[in-house]
């Protein structure tokens, strides 16, 4: 399938998660895509973006949470069919326009909760191939993203993949809506909750913890991963001992 509506003009760095979003949603809607296509994987719309498979990845989120495309397990993205719309993330739904504190507190406590019972399910039953993925994930991702590249903060692939693995479809269904909400609304609420050497620090103890097979570290370890945006400067005022970090908010 062509990729001539996907333009390869440079993307500025200070809105490129927005450039990013705006022209996947163009090849979505491009005329040479049926209902059904297959989109091309996410390293050949990264390598002709010109950025890395994480802003691919999680504009791809975005549009999946609007209903224009699907994704499918080991498979790839395709474009929606007629009426995706209706079966649309509706957790996403609930994100306001203007995100407050009050709604995060919310999306944070939720996302603790659900991270939580899946890890501590992958916990009592993974497999070592199973963590030998997870470590490749991890090193492929640490060799794909660039310094600079502020997404990666909302990189939610090793949680998504542990969510597959656990094989709880109405589990990995409410994950999955979890993700793209959360994408979403801290875009809108203006800035990232984490940045790529504490993800990888905090992903990597985890994997330890699973391997030594101590549940209990493993769940607390998640919830202490999702709930450190409570305390972090940038999103609670009354700690301001660590500046801002802005972004653009997410397309409407």
């Amino acid at each position: 399938m062509p990729l001539r509506a996907l333009s390869k003009s440079p993307i500025k760095r200070n809105d490129v998660f927005q450039e990013v979003l705006r022209r996947l949603d163009t090849l979505a809607s491009d005329s040479s895509y049926k209902p059904g296509d297959r989109l091309p994987p996410e390293r050949e719309l990264a390598d002709r973006l010109g950025v890395s498979r994480t802003l691919v990845r999680q504009a791809l989120k975005l549009l999946e949470a609007a209903g224009k495309v699907t994704s499918r397990i080991g498979s790839g993205t395709y474009i929606a069919e007629p009426g995706t719309m209706r079966q649309a993330n509706l957790i996403s739904f609930t994100v306001p326009q203007v995100v407050t504190r009050e709604y995060m507190f919310k999306l944070i406590e939720l996302r603790s909760i659900i991270e939580q019972e899946i890890f501590g399910i992958f916990c009592r039953r993974h497999t070592e191939k199973q963590i030998e993925e997870l470590v490749t994930l991890l090193e492929e991702e640490r060799r794909d993203t660039s310094s600079d590249d502020e997404m990666i903060g909302l990189d939610l692939s090793f949680e998504e993949r542990v969510g597959i693995f656990i094989d709880h479809e109405p589990l990995y269904c409410v994950q999955k809506q979890l993700h793209q909400a959360w994408i979403m609304a801290w875009t809108r609420y203006g800035y990232f909750p984490d940045d790529k050497e504490v993800l990888h620090e905090e992903h990597f103890g985890l994997l330890k913890a699973l391997l030594r097979g101590d549940c209990d570290d493993v769940t607390a370890r998640v919830r202490a991963h999702v709930e450190r945006a409570y305390y972090t400067p940038s999103f609670n005022p009354d700690r301001p001992d660590q500046p801002r970090r802005p972004v653009k908010p997410a397309a409407k």
